[in-house]
């Protein structure tokens, strides 16, 4: 009698139907949330509204307010205050603030009045404007009485900007000698008085117009180097004291 030793094979247990199923419907669903996945909406941007509340022109004339020498640098701005709002998207006020600018009055016309006398000058690039009696366009003014200059700036028809500068006495009283020496003729003078023009500028306390006048001089006998030679040592023994 034959007897086998070999172990009998058991039944393998069935891959559970309901298990893969439900692996199936979960990758499914991954695979369909993920193709229906799409970016938000882009929302719109919100608004910001800049309303002008105040709007001047400002006329600095330095310090001191009353003029000793017949230049005056002056500095012309505008200053203007907005209303900063901040909506959202559905124009609700989200935030507001004050801003403030300042720019220069570049390159615009100033109104120069001095008693009867009126006339229109022009700032610079950056909003400067070079004022000085002695100037070609001041020579009719009458000096002696010359109290108040009005310097004015108009932005537009609701926006003025003034304000006045003094004319000191001590000046008053040099303007109209120093326009005879800048501007008498110099050919009716030797080198001695032309000289004399210049240092007596120099003792009015007008530096600039003295050394303008020095240097003009020297300019104009470039071509007559003997002139020009005597008229530099007319200067050296004219300042001697």
């Amino acid at each position: 009698m034959h007897i086998s030793l070999a172990q009998p094979r058991l039944p393998q247990p069935a891959r559970s139907p309901l298990k893969t199923h439900h692996i199936a419907i979960l990758a499914s669903v991954l695979l369909v949330g993920c193709a229906s996945k799409t970016p938000p909406a882009e929302q719109p941007h919100d608004r910001v509204d800049r309303e002008l509340v105040t709007h001047t022109v400002q006329i600095d004339i330095g310090e001191p307010a009353v003029m000793s020498l017949p230049q005056r640098k002056v500095r012309v701005t505008e200053q203007l205050l907005f209303r900063v709002r901040y909506l959202d998207s559905q124009g609700h006020l989200i935030d507001s603030r004050d801003e403030y600018q300042t720019l220069p009055w570049a390159e615009k016309p100033i109104s120069v009045v001095a008693g009867n006398f009126q006339t229109i000058l022009h700032t610079d690039k950056d909003g400067h404007l070079q004022l000085n009696l002695l100037n070609d366009g001041f020579l009719d003014l009458d000096y002696q009485n010359l109290r108040v200059i009005q310097l004015s700036a108009q932005a537009d028809q609701a926006v003025r900007g003034e304000v006045n500068l003094l004319v000191g006495r001590d000046l008053r009283s040099k303007l109209h000698e120093a326009v005879a020496l800048i501007y008498d003729n110099l050919e009716e003078d030797d080198v001695d008085q032309w000289a004399y023009r210049v240092r007596r500028l120099a003792e009015l306390g007008l530096e600039v117009e003295s050394n303008q006048l020095e240097n003009m001089l020297i300019l104009l006998t470039t071509g007559d180097p003997l002139l020009q030679g005597e008229f530099i040592q007319a200067l050296e023994v004219n300042s001697r004291p």
